[in-house]
């Protein structure tokens, strides 16, 4: 089903692009250290959101495997 590799594909991107934008705040020398720990932060919470959205979504199309198999 092509809509489960969009989503998957989506979701994995998301994360790639959080992970790069974490890499660049951190490396960021022009920012005061109070901006830069919230945004480091924020990113942080948004790359744990992603993780368990992949979580979730892995193991929702693992269960609908399993049922349509059975």
């Amino acid at each position: 089903m092509r809509i489960i590799n969009i989503i998957n594909n989506e979701l994995v991107i998301k994360k790639q692009k959080l992970e790069n934008d974490l890499e660049r705040a951190l490396n960021n020398r022009d920012v005061k250290t109070q901006e830069q720990l919230d945004t480091c932060l924020t990113l942080i919470y948004e790359l744990s959101n992603i993780d368990l959205s992949l979580m979730s979504w892995e193991k929702y199309i693992t269960t609908d495997k399993e049922k349509k198999e059975n």
